[in-house]
């Protein structure tokens, strides 16, 4: 008897001290045997078929070794053959994430900078969807712009990929140390940026001319940088010259200053009514998934997140636990207490934003104002602040003038 070619079969070595015995019992038991051959008087090999494996084994019990040499139909071949599925499906899909992972960028390197600071850079980036975690962008041309356009003292700017690792090469023009030992070569005036009344003056370099309670108007002159004297060299007779210096110092003046913030008359409040969901936030590259959405079918709510995981060297993966509280909105006027506190923090922001070191608000006046839903907040100001600004000396004119004289 042959065996089909999809049959399963099994071929197998028989050892016993009684083979014989081994192959009545097959031949009681119809358990069919092909291909019979003798290596030895107590070893053989033969084949049958997947299923009779079993019951031979119950048959032969401790009087002989079996040892399965070969298998061969069709259920050992679909083994093969899903082992081999499952290898090139696990070699695709490792093959398909390292690819969708080398579309991300996973860290940036940023170089040749010296007077810039990284942070800010960076920051720049960010504005212009460069970031670590971002999909690569190929040109860059979006941040190259937007770097220029920043950052007067870069000169040259250039982006290449080396893997998932970002350079960003930067160039400033000139030496900054160089640059301002030439600037203060230049003879300069202070002049005054805007009016208002000298508090105090402290020139560091060049002579005052304005003093304490001095009232000056915008472009006069606060800290000459012109030194008059008369020669000892006689030989050039007794006459006064003018020697020219960068003049460097502060003048602190008292500036008004006004300033108009309008706020809605009535105050929209969130309240809590303690029904909530929560639910999971996931973002894979370019994939977002979020299992709060749809839900809840409240009116009004508020949305929280927690950080629970968050990487981007192996692939951009973020996941976040969500709640989402049901609120009721209700209108409340604003009390006056609440509009000076509003007030007060929005001066807070503009000294904050606004004023430089040793700059300060001296005094204010808020007028109020009401109209139709709002109100209108006008804010009086004195502050203390340093008006001087440089102001180049032309010495060829002044030279020509004097020269007319």
């Amino acid at each position: 008897m042959k065996f089909g070619f999809l049959k399963h079969y099994r071929k197998i070595k028989i050892e016993g001290v009684d083979p014989k015995k081994i192959l009545n019992k097959c031949l009681k038991h119809k358990i069919t045997l092909e291909d019979l051959r003798w290596k030895n008087d107590i070893t053989y090999t033969v084949r049958l078929q997947g299923e009779d494996y079993k019951r031979l084994m119950q048959l032969a019990g401790h009087n002989c070794k079996l040892t399965v040499l070969k298998e061969g139909g069709a259920i050992p071949l679909l083994q093969r053959v899903k082992r081999n599925i499952a290898a090139v499906a696990g070699a695709f899909l490792l093959g398909t994430l390292l690819f969708y992972q080398s579309m991300f960028i996973a860290e940036i390197q940023v170089d040749g900078y010296r007077s810039l600071d990284e942070a800010e850079i960076r920051k720049t980036l960010q504005d212009a969807g460069v970031f670590e975690g971002a999909r690569k962008q190929g040109d860059y041309g979006e941040a190259k712009e937007l770097l220029y356009s920043t950052y007067d003292a870069l000169t040259w700017v250039s982006f290449y990929e080396e893997g998932r690792l970002l350079h960003v090469d930067l160039a400033e023009g000139g030496d900054p140390m160089e640059n301002k030992e030439e600037a203060l070569d230049v003879p300069v005036d202070i002049v005054a940026s805007q009016a208002g009344m000298v508090q105090k003056i402290l020139p560091l370099q060049g002579n005052a001319k304005v003093q304490k309670g001095d009232y000056v108007n915008k472009g006069d002159l606060l800290i000459s940088g012109r030194y008059k004297y008369h020669s000892t060299d006689y030989s050039r007779g007794d006459k006064e010259f003018t020697q020219y210096q960068h003049a460097h110092g502060k003048v602190m003046a008292k500036v008004p200053c006004h300033l108009e913030y309008y706020f809605e008359k009535t105050r929209r409040q969130k309240i809590e009514t303690g029904s909530y969901f929560t639910g999971i936030a996931i973002h894979l590259g370019n994939f977002d998934f979020d299992s709060t959405k749809g839900w809840g079918g409240y009116e009004a709510s508020v949305r929280t997140e927690h950080k629970l995981l968050d990487f981007v060297h192996l692939l951009p993966f973020s996941a976040h636990l969500v709640t989402v509280k049901e609120v009721t909105l209700s209108e409340k006027e604003r009390t006056p207490e609440a509009l000076q506190k509003t007030v007060k923090a929005a001066l807070r922001e503009y000294e904050k934003k606004s004023l430089r070191e040793g700059e300060r608000i001296l005094d204010q006046e808020v007028t109020y104002t009401e109209t139709p839903g709002l109100i209108k907040a006008d804010v009086l100001l004195e502050v203390e602040r340093d008006i001087g600004v440089e102001q180049k000396i032309d010495m060829k004119k002044e030279d020509a003038e004097r020269e007319k004289k």
